[in-house]
């Protein structure tokens, strides 16, 4: 039932064939003939019991949690299963080349309760906060059916029956990969495997954070022998700069303002923002990014309000700071330096609020040393 987990650990050593070997800390990692210990049996015994599933992801979804359910979903299909996905919002349209044939849908409590209600099993990927799947989630909860939890942010995930919970993964798209692998030895195909590619830069940030290791590149590898094309999924993601963003870029260098000597820096941007920029909210991806770009600046804080919408708010750290524990105190959550939440109050409260829980984590620091 749900609300009694079992909770699935694991340590990230992997074992299997040998071509190439990585040691880094206490993994080992080979590659090709990839497979790791984590313990999917009892994930797999739902999986293989059950005929129609439905998966969903976070509001707002990213690359990882797209590309991570995608790949499932695909994987499942060629194998009889019926899979429907359902996800609480629309997806950023830099992620459309994932989703040619409109695999994914937006749920609709009326048009959707049939499909939820014919479900055998649920599969929610990339989520530390139940509450991001909004009423998806509460449809799901309201069944007593299995709702699986594969995800690799730290929270509370009592509300799922089981869990694969690793953060030593550094996406979701890892233990998907990991759990292909370890129902099917064969190398994916391509329709499996850029996805899986797309939600490993999409949340190595290209292979660049610090969350990039052997692991990422040993799964790299593989997707890569299926004919993954890298600058491809490269273009997608990090290339596809509307006008509307840059206008809001440009409002944002205009607007910048900076604490503590540089280290901390946020922007705000309301409606009237946005509508003079002639941008979409799909341009307000990355803005905190590019703060904690600037030198010196150690968290970047973008403040977004827009019309009849809670007030968001997206924390990025270089790594001095953890900014998950700032964005849980406004019930958000995510990275120890990648996070966010929503706050329903005025923008103004809302600044205010944020700004000196950024300030407080700042003199906490200092005063700690």
């Amino acid at each position: 039932m749900i609300g009694h987990s079992r909770y699935i650990h694991c340590s990230g050593r992997v074992a299997g064939a040998y071509l190439i070997t990585v040691n880094k800390g206490s993994m080992t990692t080979y590659s090709p003939g990839y497979k790791s210990n984590r313990k999917w049996s009892q994930i797999i015994t739902i999986i293989q019991s059950a005929q129609r599933f439905v998966f969903s992801t976070h509001a707002d979804p990213d690359g990882d949690g797209l590309g991570s359910e995608l790949a499932l979903a695909r994987w499942l299909k060629r194998r009889g299963k019926t899979v429907d996905i359902l996800n609480p919002t629309p997806m950023n349209g830099i992620y459309d080349f994932l989703d040619p044939e409109g695999e994914i849908q937006i749920y609709q409590p009326a048009g959707h309760q049939s499909i939820i209600a014919a479900a055998d099993a649920f599969i929610i990927f990339d989520i530390g906060d139940y509450k991001r799947l909004g009423e998806v989630g509460t449809a799901i909860s309201a069944t007593g059916k299995p709702v699986i939890n594969i995800d690799h942010h730290p929270g509370d995930k009592t509300q799922f029956s089981h869990s694969m919970d690793d953060p030593t993964a550094c996406a979701t798209g890892v233990l998907v990969y990991d759990l292909i692998r370890h129902m099917d030895e064969s190398h994916v195909d391509i329709k499996i495997a850029e996805p899986l590619y797309t939600a490993l830069v999409n949340d190595t940030g290209n292979f660049r954070f610090n969350n990039t290791n052997a692991e990422a590149h040993a799964i790299a590898m593989d997707l890569l022998e299926s004919g993954v094309e890298p600058y491809t999924i490269y273009v997608n993601i990090y290339e596809q700069t509307s006008r509307g963003r840059v206008e809001l870029l440009k409002y944002t260098l205009e607007n910048l303002q900076f604490s503590r000597n540089g280290e901390l820096a946020w922007s705000v941007l309301t409606q009237s923002e946005l509508d003079a920029a002639g941008a979409t909210p799909d341009d307000l991806t990355g803005l905190s990014d590019f703060m904690r770009s600037i030198q010196g600046v150690e968290i970047g804080c973008s403040i977004v309000a827009l019309e009849n919408e809670p007030v968001k708010i997206s924390l990025r750290s270089k790594g001095k700071y953890t900014v998950n524990d700032i964005a849980a105190a406004f019930d958000g959550g995510g990275h120890a330096f990648a996070a966010g939440a929503q706050l329903d109050l005025p923008v103004k409260d809302a600044v205010e609020r944020v700004v000196n829980a950024c300030l407080a984590k700042v003199e906490e620091v200092i005063h700690a040393g």
